[in-house]
């Protein structure tokens, strides 16, 4: 069962040279930072569709060698599940550093290992409406167990110099044309989660929009709307201007 339903950009950058100065999870992996209700960034954590018991995958590996780099620079935990795409959430895959194997836990259990990274969970659910990437029973029990005063965003994008990432990008896009499109406030505490994260790892944090028309059904990348969002700034968000991919994957933003 695969949650990942495309990406123009990621489409681009996998077809082309540029693409070696990006990092992207693909399907069924990602890179969440969980933060308390000050998003504040307090774990950083690999979420994969895959039987709790398999052998780990190269593009596993590569995933939590990223996130562990991401942890150590910020300063912040890291930690590895894994679920059954085809089962309910009551058994996943466990792991984090000091432990020598990935151990089969309880759903129950693993919400006790998020608590004590300081996230204080409730059984109000999330707030926030789901976006098209969330629906796994991972993400469902996130939003059903870990309540609404736990802040999270996965990490779309990163632009590496040297191998190593200097920016974080969020990608955003909607049936909205580029000129009337602006970052929501509803999506401002994900932002200054993620502009957190940036921060503490000396990193930029961009946000990236381009428009998807729904009939004929078409990812239109060839014009982007750039934002800069530093949550140390007023206003947290600022326009940069519009560019194209090709902008984009050679030179960045």
């Amino acid at each position: 069962m695969a949650y990942y339903n495309g990406n123009g950009v990621y489409d681009y950058l996998a077809q082309h040279e540029e693409g070696r100065d990006f990092f992207w999870t693909g399907k069924d992996i990602w890179i969440l930072v969980y933060g308390n209700a000050d998003c504040e960034p307090m774990v950083l954590t690999v979420a994969s569709a895959n039987r709790p018991d398999a052998a780990f995958t190269n593009e596993e590996k590569n995933a939590v060698d990223m996130a562990a780099w991401l942890a150590g620079e910020s300063g912040i935990s890291v930690n590895f599940v894994r679920f059954d795409p085809a089962r309910p959430m009551d058994q996943v895959g466990y792991c984090e550093p000091g432990m020598k194997k990935v151990s089969v836990i309880s759903s129950d259990a693993l919400r006790g290992h998020f608590s004590k990274y300081g996230l204080k969970m409730n059984d109000m659910g999330a707030g926030k409406m789901i976006n098209d990437r969330s629906s796994s029973p991972y993400h469902e029990w996130q939003r059903t167990y870990m309540g609404n005063s736990v802040v999270v965003s996965d990490i779309d994008l990163l632009q590496l110099r040297n191998h190593l990432p200097v920016k974080i990008i969020e990608l955003k896009r909607s049936y909205i044309t580029l000129d009337r499109w602006t970052p929501y406030t509803d999506d401002y505490d994900n932002f200054i989660l993620l502009s957190r994260l940036a921060v503490k790892s000396n990193m930029e944090f961009l946000i990236v929009y381009n428009r998807r028309i729904k009939n004929p059904f078409l990812d239109d990348i060839s014009r982007l709307k750039f934002f800069r969002f530093d949550h140390r700034e007023d206003p947290y968000c600022r326009f940069l201007g519009y560019g194209t991919i090709q902008e984009l994957a050679r030179q960045g933003v």
